[in-house]
């Protein structure tokens, strides 16, 4: 048991008595001038519970700390990254990268990493759907002096390479109108001869196949080798002219395609393709805009 005493200015004393849970039955009274305080000392009350107050900011001294224990790991993984990708090793600079963005979605020089290599640095934009997610939190988070610098560095040439591409479109287009200016001609009357050939071709079938039926099915009624002999000539007869009808309609279908063709633009090979640079010079023109912004 521990004791303290505290002078007054009366001369009186004051005693203070520290009880714990051992000595809290004992009992003593005061004596003369002397006033006897109890003053618990349990263990519960030297291990109490922080508040909620302390415990939020500890909360959020913890979280601070592991925040920025994150950014150092992606600065580092990104400069990693950056390494690699200068030394060519484009897949490993890649996966870092992705490690960097992992540590700090708010790094926008992480996403933008991943573009780079996913376009070869903005030169091949066959893949770069593929890292449509990485592109837009890297403009998201980027500053407006950041983004204009990155297109002081890409805009002159991906502008070089969107009126490369009008240019090539423009030529297609050219060869498409021409191929099915000189081809509708021919076309329509190939088209024409097959459909007639189809049709002839078909009949010749039907009655080949309708006399072959007839005879097969009056054999038992007519007496004579005749009747089985004509059967057998008029079953020879539309399995030939089944013949003639598949190739008739083959080459119906292949004059009918190329008379759409030459109806339909950018239906041609050359339209194909004209179609093709068109769709990648607006894609060209788009990443121009977002660097623009």
């Amino acid at each position: 048991m521990e004791e303290r005493n505290l002078e007054l200015d009366d001369d009186g004393k004051i005693k203070l008595k520290k009880r714990n849970e051992e000595t809290i039955a004992e009992v003593e009274t005061n004596s003369g001038d002397e006033i006897v305080l109890d003053v618990p000392s349990f263990q519960g009350f030297e291990n109490e519970e922080p508040s909620a107050e302390q415990k939020t900011v500890e909360v959020l001294h913890a979280r601070e700390e592991e925040r920025a224990g994150r950014k150092d790991r992606a600065e580092a993984l990104l400069s990693e990254a950056d390494r690699l990708y200068a030394a060519g090793e484009l897949y490993a600079a890649g996966e870092k990268y992705i490690d960097s963005a992992m540590q700090d979605r708010t790094n926008w020089r992480a996403w933008f990493g991943v573009v780079r290599v996913q376009t070869k640095d903005f030169t091949d934009l066959s893949e770069i759907y593929d890292c449509e997610a990485a592109y837009n939190a890297a403009f998201r988070h980027m500053s407006a002096e950041e983004r204009a610098a990155l297109a002081e560095r890409y805009v002159p040439q991906l502008t070089e390479r969107a009126e490369s591409l009008h240019e090539e479109g423009e030529k297609a287009m050219r060869e498409d109108a021409l191929f099915r200016e000189e081809h509708a001609p021919a076309a329509k009357k190939e088209s024409a001869s097959a459909l007639r050939f189809l049709a002839a071709a078909g009949v010749a079938f039907v009655a080949c196949l309708v006399a072959a039926v007839v005879l097969w099915c009056s054999i038992t009624a007519i007496s004579g080798s005749g009747i089985l002999i004509g059967a057998v000539a008029c079953t020879v007869l539309s399995a030939v002219a089944l013949v003639f009808t598949a190739l008739a309609a083959k080459r119906f279908a292949l004059a009918r395609r190329m008379r759409k063709m030459c109806e339909v633009p950018l239906s041609t090979e050359a339209g194909a393709r004209a179609g093709a640079l068109t769709d990648e010079e607006e894609l060209v023109r788009s990443i121009i805009e977002d660097f623009r912004k």
